[in-house]
């Protein structure tokens, strides 16, 4: 993908009902990297806490990423089913986590503080997802959209196992109840996912202010009717205001074009989420 061109564009809002705004984002074109969080924990606290976790992903994976770092020198142990990209991303994760929950130990105001993480690298010929928590990563490729995130929640859970369905889920007090954030806990394991890119991908990254009131299929059917990344990003947090605003929404839009040799096989890490989707199901990492 070297000669790929990117083209990416990230807003934020605080919405109609919210006094801080607790999302934070980020977008590097140089290092393709592009971030979205959602943070939690009361007065201020959300707002550090993903503030934190953007800024030190970034960080960590420029600075291993720069240095070629091997795998066995990073935080933690590293996953050898990844790419080394993808073990900057696993590791950049965990260190975050680490900081943030250790952060939160030390200082009362921040007791309790957390985030959701959701990310998007675009290596040579590779690109990287990776989440925590319930903020997603979408893909639009041949007129279809697939999550390439997993939702890390009770009712995400409780879909999985058949126990409720996606409308029960919608209506759910539990639905933003999370099974796994960003500095609850001294550990935390990502879900990442690799897969080779293709002619003309759009990438959606948003938090959940963004998925309570759009759609997948009304997500998929903005980004045909628009090319611009910019125009699209502000008709995504439009249509939230419309609806009522009632959470910070993020969002980031990422297109791709102009790949040399497009590319549809999936490598690994998504299991059963894109089957139907590629012509060969994926590999559960």
């Amino acid at each position: 993908m070297k000669t790929a061109q990117i083209k990416a564009f990230g807003i934020t809002d605080v919405g109609l009902v919210r006094k801080e705004n607790e999302d934070a984002f980020s977008t590097d074109d140089i290092l393709r990297l592009y971030v979205v969080a959602d943070g939690m924990g009361g007065h201020l606290a959300g707002e550090v806490a993903s503030r934190m976790a953007v800024d030190l992903i970034n960080k960590s994976f420029r600075k291993w990423t720069y240095s070629e770092t091997p795998v066995d020198e990073l935080y933690g142990e590293p996953d050898l089913s990844l790419s080394r990209a993808g073990n900057y991303i696993l590791s950049s994760i965990r260190l975050a986590n680490r900081i943030i929950y250790e952060r939160a130990n030390a200082f009362e105001h921040l007791k309790g503080m957390g985030t959701t993480v959701a990310l998007l690298i675009l290596m040579p010929e590779m690109v990287i997802s990776a989440n925590v928590g319930d903020s997603r990563v979408y893909l639009i490729r041949n007129r279809q959209i697939e999550r390439i995130s997993r939702d890390h929640s009770i009712i995400a859970d409780q879909i999985e196992m058949g126990v409720m369905t996606i409308e029960e889920a919608g209506k759910s007090p539990m639905k933003h109840v999370l099974t796994r954030n960003l500095g609850s806990s001294e550990d935390v394991e990502p879900e990442i996912f690799e897969i080779e890119p293709s002619n003309n991908d759009r990438f959606i990254l948003c938090t959940d202010g963004l998925t309570d009131l759009i759609s997948d299929d009304e997500i998929k059917l903005m980004v045909e009717k628009e090319d611009n990344p910019e125009i699209l990003c502000q008709d995504f947090i439009g249509t939230t205001l419309k609806r009522g605003g009632h959470d910070n929404a993020t969002v980031i839009s990422v297109c791709l074009s102009d790949i040399d040799k497009p590319k549809i096989r999936p490598l690994k890490g998504v299991g059963g989420l894109l089957s139907g989707f590629f012509n060969k199901g994926l590999r559960k990492k």
